[in-house]
């Protein structure tokens, strides 16, 4: 029996992770691009190149949304896409004061950013330098084929309290997809950052007081718990502006 509890101790134990952010504010890329997009491979060659030049999970998150307005287009249904992805860029779209989305398009930190080779690393090491304006703490536990997900935010600045909500994201690492028609049939895609679940936005308070949130989020089986992440966004949708973002990997231990 006491070598049943102590295997069993660590299995719990195994399953537990937790995460707190840092004091400088980490950039949050929210890459928006769909399997049949022709010009969006270029953008995600890009993103991926990132650690190349020095940036890594302590300077930039990336979530790669697939949107779906593209699948009655391109001759090519993203199965990767859904209308809550679509409608989150459509969001991010109307807070920079814009009417129109596309793909591949970049927003860092809430702003958009149209000349991303050009400018892209530069808006992340300009992020970078600034103070957080949140402060996060995520504790999750697997039980049951499910999330149990635990979030601690505090928000600091006048002009962020009641207007600044949080967001979680669910992504996956190094999913093999074979393209059979659009502008890229005959490709097979790695995808990174590849954003599984987006839920929120939660409600936190509006005097600055550390708001507490707890949430389950169901696994899917051909999900690979290994190569996922959970990231928390903490952003003022009254100008869009990202006061704090934080990465969890979902590894054994």
């Amino acid at each position: 029996m006491l070598i049943t509890g102590l295997l069993l101790t660590q299995t719990v134990a195994a399953q537990q992770w937790q995460a707190e952010s840092a004091d400088k504010q980490i950039a949050v890329m929210e890459l928006f691009v769909s399997e049949g997009c022709g010009l969006c491979p270029a953008a995600e060659r890009w993103v991926e190149h990132l650690p190349e030049q020095g940036f890594t999970e302590e300077e930039v998150i990336v979530l790669s949304f697939h949107v779906d307005y593209l699948d009655d287009k391109k001759g090519w249904v993203d199965r990767f896409a859904k209308p809550r992805f679509t409608e989150r860029q459509r969001q991010m779209a109307r807070l920079n004061l814009y009417q129109t989305v596309f793909t591949p398009e970049i927003f860092i930190s809430g702003e958009v950013v149209h000349n991303w080779r050009e400018h892209g690393t530069e808006v992340i090491e300009f992020i970078n330098s600034f103070d957080a304006e949140a402060d996060i703490a995520l504790q999750v536990s697997k039980t049951n084929e499910q999330l149990d997900i635990d979030s601690s935010v505090t928000v600091m600045g006048e002009d962020n309290l009641g207007n600044s909500q949080l967001y979680l994201a669910l992504i996956e690492d190094n999913i093999i997809s074979e393209i059979h028609g659009g502008d890229n049939i005959g490709a097979v895609f790695n995808h990174q950052n590849l954003v599984r679940r987006w839920l929120g936005p939660f409600e936190l308070n509006a005097d600055g007081k550390t708001a507490k949130i707890q949430t389950t989020l169901p696994l899917d089986p051909e999900w690979k718990l290994h190569d996922m992440t959970l990231v928390a966004v903490v952003q003022n949708l009254d100008n869009a502006y990202v006061l704090q973002g934080l990465s969890l990997p979902l590894k054994e231990k």
